[in-house]
């Protein structure tokens, strides 16, 4: 019998977690729930490290970056990022991160205060962000923050209600979608990371499977080990 996963995810069709799990009875819808748009910035903060917590950040710094008045220079900026994807969203923009963490906040902060403590930071992020990172650094790191895109919840397709399977990329995915639904008996629960499962038992779930790496190819193994069990 076929299966339904929803994943808080718009999927391109090279997308690992469909790659993966195409040989398999499962059906996958793929949207996010929440609504991105950017926030518009005037100037940026003197630092030597720019640190992006997601390739949202990416995208939105680099638009923003456009509407500036004056050319900027790069050149004496070490480029940091939160794990591999939002480094691979750099390097689409030309630049290379001198920092790629592993996707989890604590153990990122940890690692990147070794190499940063005695540096100035600018930390590039969501207005709703967690700022998951600067938080285990208050006091360690020099910092300051620059909101480049905004994340509102959007409504939510009914045909995600029902699945078998419910994979959640995000904390605030997470929280659209249990603002709306209950999660039913039958479904069963994967977080992308920490946070997101954290932000999932926050609101009374428990029973999840977080994935082993924050990426499409940890959660369709964590789909898969799900199925087969």
């Amino acid at each position: 019998m076929e299966k339904n996963v929803f994943i808080s995810r718009d999927l391109t069709e090279d997308s690992v977690f469909l790659q993966i799990l195409q040989p398999y009875p499962i059906k996958v819808i793929g949207q996010s729930l929440i609504d991105l748009s950017i926030v518009y910035f005037s100037s940026l903060p003197s630092a030597s490290w720019y640190f992006f917590y997601s390739k949202h950040g990416v995208k939105f710094f680099f638009e923003g970056c456009q509407q500036l008045p004056e050319s900027l220079d790069f050149s004496n900026i070490k480029f940091a990022t939160i794990g591999e994807s939002t480094a691979k969203a750099l390097t689409n923009k030309g630049f290379e991160a001198a920092f790629i963490g592993t996707g989890e906040p604590i153990s990122t902060a940890d690692a990147f205060l070794k190499v940063a403590g005695n540096d100035t930071v600018l930390f590039i992020e969501a207005k709703k962000s967690r700022q998951s990172v600067q938080k285990s650094l208050i006091n360690k790191i020099k910092s300051y923050n620059l909101v480049v895109y905004k994340n509102e919840q959007k409504e939510i397709n009914d045909l995600m209600i029902n699945t078998d399977f419910l994979v959640f990329t995000s904390p605030l995915n997470a929280e659209a979608y249990l603002k709306r639904h209950y999660i039913q008996p039958h479904q069963k629960i994967v977080a992308i990371g920490e946070s997101t499962a954290a932000t999932l038992r926050r609101l009374g779930w428990f029973e999840l499977v977080v994935a082993e790496q924050p990426n499409e190819k940890a959660l369709a193994n964590c789909v898969i080990d799900l199925l087969q069990k």
